[in-house]
């Protein structure tokens, strides 16, 4: 049993072996695909809450005849 535990492993480790630096630069580039949206994400939801303020102070300040 330990001796087809121990050669599976061996072929495991050769096959994921071979696709490491594949995966080091997918890692890395979804890291930064990652990274940048979720700064994009926050950025537009300040932005957004921005307007949203200014819209709101403007109605306070100089409300309208309706």
């Amino acid at each position: 049993m330990k001796e087809i535990w121990t050669g599976r492993l061996a072929q495991a480790a050769g096959k994921y072996g071979e696709h490491a630096p594949m995966a080091t630069v997918c890692c890395n580039a979804c890291r930064t695909c990652v990274t940048t949206n979720i700064f994009a994400l926050v950025g537009a939801g300040v932005a957004g809450a921005g307007y949203k303020a200014a819209q709101f102070a403007k109605r306070l300040v100089s409300p309208s005849a309706s």
